[in-house]
């Protein structure tokens, strides 16, 4: 999918979170409970916060065992490369360097899912973010 599609897709999909917005419901599906194996209802909401991420907010209630779930995922897309920053201090002296270090070495490099999953970033959202 394009990104202009997936922009088109996402923009409709995903609203603002806004606490006067009554059109703003969540959506309600029925599904089987993990508890007692009835069936129960999971409710969705599709949300973005802004300048922040996409998320889905999932809520599961069983009438029968009244057992609940409730969860937060990320819905946002995985940075396909990642910067590594290497800086070596020859002093012991307190290091501030306001202008471009000649000694800082930054290397470009393409993570695996599993080094993203390691760090905690495959559930993070890093569209929008500009390299400088």
């Amino acid at each position: 999918m394009s990104v202009i599609e997936e922009e088109r897709v996402r923009g409709g999909v995903f609203k603002d979170i806004n606490p006067e917005d009554e059109d703003q419901q969540p959506t309600v599906i029925e599904s089987l409970c993990m508890n007692c194996y009835e069936n129960g209802s999971t409710r969705l909401l599709l949300t973005k916060i802004p300048f922040f991420k996409e998320i889905i907010i999932s809520s599961f209630t069983c009438p029968h065992c009244n057992w609940t779930n409730t969860e937060i995922q990320s819905a946002g897309r995985i940075q396909e490369q990642g910067v590594l920053y290497t800086l070596q201090v020859k002093t012991k002296e307190n290091v501030y360097a306001p202008d471009p270090d000649p000694e800082m070495k930054i290397e470009k490099y393409t993570r695996t899912f599993e080094q993203n999953e390691d760090l905690g970033l495959n559930d993070m959202k890093t569209e929008g973010y500009a390299e400088k």
